[in-house]
């Protein structure tokens, strides 16, 4: 009897410990595939940036040069909207450079709270101007952390573009809020919009999709923020607020 036991325990055993190399090599091979495509992405970003951005700028030279010696209103403005629109380009395939091979992060000791503090007073005069309010929260007077401080910036700012850009019709509130967690910091942006929709939420942060209506942008902010916070040990996730709108979770671990 002991034999069987003996026996079925260590089948289970084997079984168990199956599953967990399963478990790991499944990890591995989503890593590894995740690098490959994010290679394949550099490489064409690479490529199609070195062989747009040529053609783009005979362009804007062009336009340049005729808006110095047109003066008729009309074709001025068209020529402005070529520039801009060649300049969304070279911003197009920076995008996409920048996701694929993000800078190194440069690490800086920094107190958190007053980061965040000041970048709260820059976003608060730009959400005014589009009706929105801008409220920031958190409990401690003082947060100091190690991390890339410019890298950090972007990804609270993209985040707060994007909310704006969801209340930029309606008005609105978003609340800008730091809390501790038990390993670490959460920074969450939240607003008080429609929020994301569930079908599209698996898709929020792929640098292939955009949420935006067409002419708006390929809506690269989202993806670069997941980018960053993944060089930075961190981590960014969507959370749907309770008042029904958006609200994002920036995860910083202590160092």
């Amino acid at each position: 009897m002991d034999t069987i036991m003996d026996t079925k325990i260590l089948e289970e055993n084997e079984i168990e410990q199956v599953r967990a190399e399963l478990a790991f090599l499944r990890e591995h091979f989503n890593k590894e595939l995740e690098q490959q495509k994010l290679d394949a992405l550099a490489e064409f970003a690479a490529g199609a940036g070195h062989e747009i951005n040529n053609p783009l700028a005979i362009i804007s030279g062009h336009a340049q040069l005729l808006l110095r010696e047109i003066e008729n209103t009309e074709y001025r403005r068209q020529l402005a909207v070529i520039m801009a629109q060649v300049k969304r380009a070279y911003e197009m395939i920076a995008d996409i450079r920048y996701f694929a091979r993000p800078p190194k992060p440069e690490i800086e000791k920094f107190d958190l709270v007053k980061w965040l503090q000041s970048l709260a007073k820059e976003q608060t005069l730009l959400m005014r101007e589009s009706g929105i309010e801008l409220y920031f929260e958190t409990d401690s007077d003082s947060v100091n952390i190690e991390t890339d401080p410019v890298q950090l910036r972007l990804v609270v700012t993209a985040l707060c573009n994007n909310a704006r850009d969801i209340l930029q019709t309606t008005g609105g509130n978003i609340w800008l809020q730091l809390q501790h967690i038990e390993n670490g910091w959460e920074i969450s942006v939240e607003d008080n919009g429609p929020g994301v929709a569930q079908e599209i939420r698996t898709l929020i942060f792929c640098p292939y999709y955009s949420g935006r209506q067409a002419g708006r942008g390929l809506g690269f902010g989202l993806p670069k923020a997941w980018r960053i916070m993944q060089q930075l040990g961190g981590s960014i996730k969507y959370e749907q607020s309770k008042t029904g709108g958006a609200k994002f979770v920036v995860a910083i671990k202590n160092t």
